[in-house]
């Protein structure tokens, strides 16, 4: 059958631009971090901006280099934070992974500041050999991992409560009662979608992980790969009532893949 000049230029032309967008989502964009600063009102009196750096979905493995976890850690540390939270997924098993090279990636975060840490969904469930060789890591980086479990946070002039939740989709999302003191409390959960079995509980604002922010947001269509049930919180700053959820676009990403949802180092002040 014959091909004509056109089809054939046709064709080129749809092969070079289906080449060229893989090759955007694939080489470019899952290594183009953006560092993105937000405000909170956390205190009820006056005080100086309290700094958290906030990262998620590390996803170390074939397709995320420890090197670009460093690149993020690095430009994060260079905020000079008064506060670290890491929001789970720290590794995914697809290779054999030098977990002593990871610790050794995450320590500038301890060296920083105070640094503390949740599991998510591929660190569960807690207890097996998978999570231990994880949570040695944390604790090798100096990272302090909050398992439903909470702790005191002082700044220069207030407190507040930091609460660490275990995966919700492990069934192990139960996080301890607020204390008497009623402060001001920030919670730690891997999936927005912890909201709801936190939905009675006191709290203030949640930082989350999970979406990478939907992966691939595919215009007109959206985020049709997320992984939570509420897609009003796939990315960013969101209201919950009274309350807000602030969900990262995450670090790393599953098959080194991303599409108009850049990795993302978080900046949250609390005012």
């Amino acid at each position: 059958m014959m091909i004509t000049r056109r089809r054939f230029l046709q064709a080129a032309a749809a092969t070079l631009t289906v080449s060229s967008s893989f090759g955007y989502m694939h080489y470019l964009e899952p290594g183009w971090l953006e560092l993105t600063h937000h405000r909170f009102a956390f205190f009820e009196e006056k005080a100086a901006p309290f700094k958290i750096l906030f990262l998620a979905d590390l996803h170390y493995s074939r397709f995320v280099p420890l090197t670009l976890i460093s690149d993020a850690i690095n430009l994060g540390v260079a905020q000079k934070p008064d506060l670290i939270l890491l929001g789970g997924d720290y590794v995914l098993f697809d290779m054999p992974l030098n977990f002593s090279a990871f610790a050794d990636v995450l320590s500038p975060l301890a060296e920083c500041a105070p640094t503390f840490a949740c599991y998510g969904n591929h660190d569960r469930p807690v207890g097996t050999v998978k999570n231990r060789l994880i949570g040695e890591a944390l604790k090798s980086a100096g990272i302090t991992v909050l398992f439903n479990e909470s702790t005191l946070i002082t700044t220069q002039k207030q407190q507040f409560e930091l609460v660490g939740t275990g995966d919700l989709w492990a069934g192990q999302c139960k996080p301890p009662p607020a204390s008497e003191a009623n402060l001001p409390r920030l919670v730690l959960a891997h999936n927005p979608d912890s909201k709801e079995v936190m939905r009675n509980e006191k709290w203030d604002l949640m930082l989350c992980g999970h979406t990478h922010g939907g992966q691939l947001r595919i215009p007109l269509v959206g985020e049709p790969f997320a992984p939570i049930e509420d897609k009003r919180y796939i990315a960013g700053l969101n209201a919950f009532g009274e309350r807000q959820i602030y969900t990262t676009r995450g670090v790393g990403s599953l098959y080194g893949l991303r599409l108009n949802c850049r990795p993302e180092v978080t900046i949250m002040e609390l005012v």
